[in-house]
């Protein structure tokens, strides 16, 4: 879905821009970090796919639209590192183009292995946006950190009561005090990951 239409449709999905400093993101009524344990990265996102999507069906949500928060194309930057090469190879699959930097809808169904694959993305700083994901109905939104956090944003009340009756289908666990680190790391060096100067 172009970026235009996307943010017309959608206006809850946050937006940055990076040199002004300009943030916009929705009133929220509550957030939680989501994790769960892991004994590998690759585990890791197999695990949190699997675990998303059985806690948005259990939400009765049917898909998830994902978009980055700044203009650059998904695929800006490419990587050496297989896992992150095997999430760009996914992405091309699926119809993205090197210039692509809308809305990409996402069935429920298809969650597991999107998600798996974003993460390991993000991990490795080939997306270098903040990738979330909003439902059609605008209720929640979602992020994944390079640390493995789902970052989850809800915009009321009535989805914060949904979200936390659901909760226990999902396998996860609410990470306490919302900071995010790599359970399964020997150091602070995440493979694959770099960054230019």
């Amino acid at each position: 879905m172009p970026r235009k239409k996307c943010r017309t449709l959608y206006p809850a999905l946050p937006t940055g821009n990076y040199r002004t400093d300009k943030f916009i993101f929705p009133p929220v009524y509550s957030m939680y970090v989501l994790t769960l344990p892991s004994k590998s990265a690759k585990g890791h996102a197999k695990n949190m796919g699997i675990c998303l999507q059985k806690l948005l069906e259990a939400m009765g949500t049917s898909e998830m639209i994902f978009m980055g928060d700044n203009t650059l194309p998904w695929l800006y930057r490419n990587s050496d590192y297989t896992p992150a090469k095997e999430g760009v190879h996914y992405l091309i699959t699926t119809g993205i183009s090197a210039s692509f930097n809308g809305g990409l809808v996402v069935p429920v169904a298809e969650i597991r292995i999107f998600i798996k694959h974003l993460f390991l993305l993000v991990r490795t700083n080939t997306i270098l946006q903040c990738v979330y994901g909003v439902d059609r109905g605008q209720h929640l939104l979602i992020n994944v950190c390079q640390y493995g956090g789902v970052h989850i944003s809800l915009l009321s009340e009535e989805t914060d009561r949904l979200f936390n009756e659901s909760l226990p289908a999902s396998n996860f666990q609410l990470r306490e005090g919302n900071t995010c680190y790599s359970p399964w790391a020997k150091s602070s060096a995440i493979p694959g990951r770099t960054t230019i100067v």
